[in-house]
């Protein structure tokens, strides 16, 4: 394997692409542009018990940790794309720091900087350090408890009551991440851990239970009683509805903000796949070699406390999600950590070490690839391929800025223009809507592309096209400046 010094290299170009890209592309549609204009709106607001979709629309699909940081980021430095991807690159380096210290300590500083390098370098590990979801804080959340049970049960340290209360933190952060979620994935692989070795005298005797279960409740129960309160049904919506209904009710219709993702069974298998591509490739390489075989496969492995814990942590959200009706490719996250552990620790036992160039090659083809994306976003912002409004709205700010005009999306209105107009974006069905507003004053209209040939000859003659970008036209009255 390389070197510590090599890999470090590795680890810090691959943050470093992250890091100095995030200004660099648009807020896009349509997870990113939503989650960055619910923080937009906490700050105008200035309402932070209650995430706000739109004025007045409540947000009870998730709870509030993400928006908080993304507001308080929005309140340090400004409203732009770098300070909406802050907070998520900051959970992204935090997780690097767990898979570390976690794999640092479980052999030498060598091991943990390789695991580190895999998982940095995977590819929805990678693409979330930089993006604006809810998912970063749960994959954190769900690693702090997973390494904080390690490091207090299975591998105690002189730390030991520190990393117990790192235990419980980390399920108040997954519990303000994505709910009960944010326990259940970690209890799972917990319990059935303790229950093969045998090891339950020890996790409740060496983690503080009666005060770190206080800690969690008062991190965690305030702000869900104050949600409820503030706009009653939310408990209701967000246990019941997000947490039951969306896995089980095959194209589930309550949904209040957006449709179902229905999934054949056994899809987030082929998600854990493509998330932790390009280091899943190493596997099937691996294990054609019988030393591989032999070491990975036998039963001394299902006495092996660590490879075990390592095994569970990743199959967790693997088996609970197999047959949900309604998945994303995001839910495997909470496993990558062990993922990258795992792949090392296989390498390591095997004997079957990646070359030096071979582990650089790899690790760099996440970072390298997106810089292309974002280089050729650069050099086409308005590309099809885009999905945005940036470029759209900055036409718009240009020639209105000194005669204001209203800015009008027609057929659909994507968050991204709520985002970069600060909630301004007005909308209408159709033509007749347009024709409405023509009637009222001389505003601008968004179009989709392929909606905009088929608008009544009547109507297009009225209008010329400013231009033509992301799937979208913008247009005026011939009259209008």
């Amino acid at each position: 394997m390389l070197r510590a010094r090599r890999l470090l290299l590795v680890l810090v170009g691959t943050i470093l692409i992250r890091l100095l890209t995030l200004p660099f592309y648009p807020i896009l549609d349509r997870t990113e542009a939503r989650y960055a204009y619910i923080g937009e709106l906490m700050v105008q607001t200035g309402n932070w018990i209650t995430p706000f979709i739109d004025h007045g629309v409540p947000y009870w699909a998730k709870p509030i940790l993400a928006f908080w940081l993304t507001a308080a980021s929005y309140t340090l430095f400004g409203v732009n794309a770098f300070a909406a991807r802050l907070p998520n690159f900051l959970i992204y380096a935090a997780t690097l720091g767990l898979v570390f210290v976690l794999g640092r300590d479980q052999h030498d500083r060598k091991f943990g900087l390789a695991a580190t390098c895999i998982f940095a370098s995977t590819s929805l590990a990678f693409y979330l350090g930089g993006t604006v979801m809810t998912d970063p804080a749960l994959m954190l959340g769900v690693t702090l408890v997973m390494t904080g049970f390690w490091k207090s049960v299975a591998q105690p340290t002189d730390n030991t009551g520190l990393w117990g209360y790192l235990f419980f933190i980390g399920a108040a952060v997954g519990v303000l991440a994505k709910g009960p979620i944010g326990v259940v994935l970690p209890g799972i692989s917990i319990m059935v851990w303790a229950t093969m070795h045998r090891e339950w005298p020890e996790v409740w005797r060496r983690l503080p239970w009666l005060t770190g279960t206080v800690l969690t409740l008062l991190l965690v129960v305030p702000w869900y009683v104050l949600a409820e309160i503030r706009t009653p049904g939310f408990l209701r919506y967000f246990i019941i509805g997000e947490h039951f209904e969306r896995f089980l009710v095959p194209h589930w219709t309550g949904d209040l903000y957006g449709g179902g993702r229905p999934r054949p069974w056994g899809t987030i298998w082929l998600f854990g796949v493509i998330a932790s591509l390009p280091w899943s490739v190493a596997w099937p390489l691996l294990l054609i070699r019988p030393r591989a075989r032999q070491e990975l496969f036998n039963k001394k492995v299902l006495r092996d406390r660590w490879l075990t814990y390592l095994a569970l942590w990743i199959l967790a959200p693997l088996v609970l999600f197999t047959f949900a009706a309604n998945i994303l490719i995001t839910y495997v996250a909470p496993g990558l950590a062990a993922f990258a552990l795992l792949t090392v620790e296989a390498f390591r036992r095997s004997g079957e070490e990646p070359d030096r160039n071979g582990f650089a090659a790899t690790a760099g083809m996440v970072p390298v690839l997106f810089l292309a994306a974002v280089i050729a976003v650069l050099i086409d912002p308005g590309s099809r391929y885009v999905r945005t409004q940036a470029g759209i709205i900055a036409t718009y700010k240009r020639l209105t800025k000194e005669r204001p005009a209203d800015i009008v999306y027609v057929v659909n209105k994507p968050y991204s223009a709520d985002y970069y107009t600060a909630g301004n974006a007005k909308y209408v069905h159709g033509s007749s809507g347009m024709v409405s507003s023509l009637a009222k004053g001389n505003p601008y209209f968004v179009v989709p592309d392929d909606v905009y040939p088929r608008l009544p000859d009547q109507l297009r003659q009225r209008l010329e096209v400013v231009v033509a970008r992301n799937r979208n036209v913008l247009l005026r009255p011939k009259s209008a400046p």
